[in-house]
């Protein structure tokens, strides 16, 4: 490694899918050391063995991937190195910076509801040679806790600037959990060292680790890095974002049809202001800007319709073949619709894209536009005042309709217009009942071009079976 090259890390917890602010974290990591050209390692902490799961480490994979944040090293898992973690911890026991700790967990959980405030007591700190003899003979489980010194521990944050606290608030923390796997504290700071990890950044929910870390880093005679601590992300009711404020897993956003440069882009825009609000930036864009510098210290609000009017932008941005191949990525979808030539399929999406706020929304519009899957409904008829005459207007524009030669949407305008003006009634009387009986909507894009998308037999034969419902619901 050379020196003085920039390393991160993003360090997951495969305890559950990669949340939207783990994402940010992620995306932070990735813009900072692509901008440095340093080296972005992934590291999955899975130390926690009951609440671990290899699904979970597969689902985080798959997250980035899918947002297209890349790393160079990785991913490493801790659960392969608990041998080095026992082996640093023990270290340190023969150097006297951590001691045995016998007290149960009942004990300390006792002692903790008792007093709400109340820290480890250091009851096991001056326990005698024989006294720890005598309860490792008879096999007394114990813990390694960490000594903390008197005096003050401080850091320069990235962000926060000057971190200081007395060290007196920080209470003998465990490094090492009684079957000798270790806590998080440990782990992190053996592996920041080894993989010479230079800058950490992560969630403020973090600052209190690192005092405990520094102490640690101390300790063991390790580098201590930098820390860049990102403002977590709140919900509209200004409490962490979670589940109960709507979707937060970064692939759950996937199934509901968003775009990966969609999250980028909103992603970015949390702490802080890459330029434009209103346009999507690619991954190479948001590199180039970067800066921490000009991140926010507050907490930023999650704005799902921000969102959704991002992803607008970003469908209609996108071609139109991307966005085919990212929609047959579901098969069933694919398989409804192998009838139709691909040139087809491009239309339509050509035809609708800009009007879409999530691939999903397109999809359903699909059956609608190319497979004619839908049904008139009374009560959607009834927010219409259409002609009285309505049946016999639309059967003299089929009549227009069908002496067209070229059925496109410039001839389809002038001979729907002039079908108006001849019955004496305005265009709008004729452009309405005609969206309405070939899409059972009233939205959708402009009606001739829609008119040119389904050609002039489907267009004619959903006008024909709409004046067939009109006639039977009279």
């Amino acid at each position: 490694m050379k020196k003085g090259k920039m390393r991160v890390r993003f360090a997951p917890s495969p305890t559950g899918y990669l949340h939207i602010g783990s994402a940010r974290t992620a995306l932070f990591n990735f813009l900072f050391v692509r901008n440095q050209k340093g080296t972005f390692i992934l590291r999955i902490e899975d130390t926690d063995i009951k609440r671990s799961s290899l699904e979970m480490a597969e689902q985080i994979i798959n997250g980035l991937k899918w947002l297209n944040i890349t790393w160079d090293e990785g991913p490493y898992f801790q659960s392969y190195h608990f041998e080095k973690y026992k082996k640093t911890a023990f270290e340190l026991l023969k150097k006297k910076k951590v001691y045995r700790c016998f007290c149960t967990p009942d004990e300390i959980e006792a002692n903790k509801k008792k007093n709400l405030t109340w820290k480890y007591d250091r009851k096991c700190l001056n326990l005698t040679e024989k006294q720890i003899e005598k309860k490792l003979e008879q096999k007394v489980p114990f813990v390694l806790r960490f000594f903390v010194p008197e005096g003050f521990t401080s850091f320069n944050d990235g962000i926060h600037k000057k971190m200081r606290v007395n060290n007196s608030e920080i209470e003998d923390f465990v490094i090492l959990k009684s079957d000798f796997t270790p806590t998080y504290y440990l782990s992190v700071v053996v592996d920041d060292n080894g993989m010479g990890i230079t800058d950490v950044i992560r969630g403020d929910d973090h600052i209190s680790n690192t005092f405990k870390q520094i102490l640690l880093l101390n300790a063991l005679g390790f580098n201590v890095p930098k820390y860049f601590h990102l403002p977590l992300i709140f919900g509209e009711d200004k409490r962490k974002l979670s589940k109960r404020h709507g979707e937060t897993s970064v692939l759950e956003f996937k199934k509901k049809g968003y775009l990966p440069e969609t999250l980028i882009t909103y992603l970015s825009q949390l702490s802080w202001l890459p330029g434009d609000e209103k346009r999507i930036f690619t991954l190479d864009e948001l590199i180039k800007r970067f800066k921490f510098n000009k991140l926010a210290k507050n907490s930023p609000i999650f704005d799902y319709n921000k969102l959704s009017f991002l992803n607008a932008l970003a469908i209609k941005k996108k071609d139109s073949r991307e966005i085919y191949n990212i929609l047959i990525e579901d098969k069933k979808f694919e398989k409804d619709f192998s009838e139709f030539t691909y040139e087809k399929k491009i239309s339509f999406i050509e035809l609708i894209k800009s009007r879409m706020k999530n691939l999903n929304e397109m999809k359903g519009k699909a059956y609608i536009y190319l497979k004619e899957d839908f049904t008139y409904n009374k009560n959607d008829l009834k927010s219409f005042e259409f002609h009285k005459n309505i049946a016999n207007l639309l059967e003299k524009l089929i009549n227009k309709l069908e002496s067209l030669e070229v059925f496109n949407s410039e001839n389809i305008e002038k001979v729907l217009r002039i079908c108006a003006d001849n019955n004496e009634i305005k265009a709008a009387d004729l452009i309405h009942p005609c969206r309405f009986a070939l899409v059972a909507s009233n939205i959708s894009p402009s009606i001739f071009d829609l008119f040119e998308f389904l050609g002039k037999e489907e267009s004619i034969e959903r006008i024909k079976s709409f004046i067939d419902y009109i006639i039977k619901e009279k």
